[in-house]
């Protein structure tokens, strides 16, 4: 990267451009405290459930963490549940070099009048929904997911045409952005349609795929959850104990040794800090290039904040080949950087 390149702090917020911050980030994700907030504040069947009751009673076994596969004859080749949560690498796209695998995977049961109903859920952390960054719709890809936790059912849930035991499925999604900036929730079911007389059907019978969308913009929301997410993935400018200080006092969270371990770990890798670096050098460049130009003192801030952020990595024992992965830096340039500050 030269100092003529123009950055864009997006490409590295909240992970864009490091996969071990967005492997932590679904490890996070993944807790069962954390999930038994996300069906509490979406899934309908969980309202009127308490926070323990979802988490120490709902949610069967441990959910799986990118280790089932997405594509047809894959699926159920590696599906055991429940399993151990393994913390993998979750996103791969071709047959040939791998296949795409749900992010968090876990099935679910709800208690109603004695009976119990088993939900399967999934639950993806994406970094965008923005059609520019992904080269599709988001929300296509949403379906083919939803689609696919219905028919690998077959021989798992239930076995040749007891179609009766096809279990609902909902697929969340938690997008790290929204298309406007502002943060919303949206929910896309089937619905029976009459265009012939009114013959009702049973609505357990059709009512058996569910996506939410739910976006975390920038703005202020009063919807619980979304302020739930955005503390915990969005908000780059608060320390671990901050967080951990709000999520006890304000949501009532208790945060366990893995829990605190995974949000350490989220923002001492937070592109976030990196950002504030990128910025402050940007702020600082252009003091001081108003005489040179405001174009060359943004270039020469930019270069200073991504310097800076650099270094600091480097004292803080990263590394070469994260701060590489992060910064987009070469290593043979964060080397010689190194080695001018003596840290090397």
């Amino acid at each position: 990267m030269t100092s003529s390149t123009i950055f864009n702090p997006e490409d590295l917020l909240l992970g864009y451009a490091n996969p071990t911050y967005d492997q932590h980030a679904k490890r996070l994700l993944a807790q069962k405290d954390v999930v038994a907030r996300i069906l509490k504040g979406v899934i309908p069947e969980f309202h009127e459930i308490d926070l323990t009751t979802i988490a120490k009673q709902c949610i069967e076994g441990e959910p799986e963490i990118g280790t089932i596969p997405v594509d047809m004859d894959k699926t159920n080749a590696s599906r055991q549940i429940p399993k151990e949560i393994r913390g993998n690498n979750t996103e791969s796209a071709s047959p040939t070099e791998g296949w795409i695998r749900f992010d968090i995977l876990f099935h679910a049961k709800v208690p109603q009048t004695g009976a119990r109903i088993t939900l399967i859920v999934n639950i993806e952390a994406q970094k965008t929904q923005s059609h520019n960054r992904l080269g599709y719709a988001l929300l296509r890809r949403a379906v083919y997911y939803a689609c696919r936790l219905i028919s690998s059912q077959k021989e798992t849930e239930f076995a040749k045409s007891n179609y009766n035991d096809i279990k609902k499925v909902y697929s969340v999604w938690i997008c790290m952005d929204s298309p406007d900036s502002k943060s919303a929730i949206n929910f896309y079911d089937m619905h029976e349609r009459h265009l012939l007389r009114h013959t009702k059907a049973e609505k357990s019978d059709y009512d058996l795929l569910s996506i939410i969308m739910i976006y975390l913009g920038t703005d202020d929301s009063s919807n619980k959850l979304v302020r739930f997410l955005k503390l915990l993935f969005r908000d780059t400018e608060k320390s671990a104990a901050e967080k951990k200080k709000l999520l006890e006092e304000e949501f009532n969270l208790d945060i366990s040794s893995d829990m605190e371990k995974e949000m350490n770990t989220m923002c001492n890798l937070s592109e976030g800090i990196f950002e504030r670096g990128i910025e402050q050098g940007i702020s600082q460049g252009i003091s001081q290039g108003i005489s040179q130009g405001i174009s060359q003192g943004r270039a020469q801030g930019i270069l200073q904040g991504e310097s800076g952020m650099i270094l600091s990595m480097l004292k803080k024992g990263y590394d070469l080949a994260s701060i590489a992965d992060i910064s987009q830096w070469s290593i043979s340039k964060i080397e010689q950087l190194a080695k001018a500050h003596h840290l090397l």
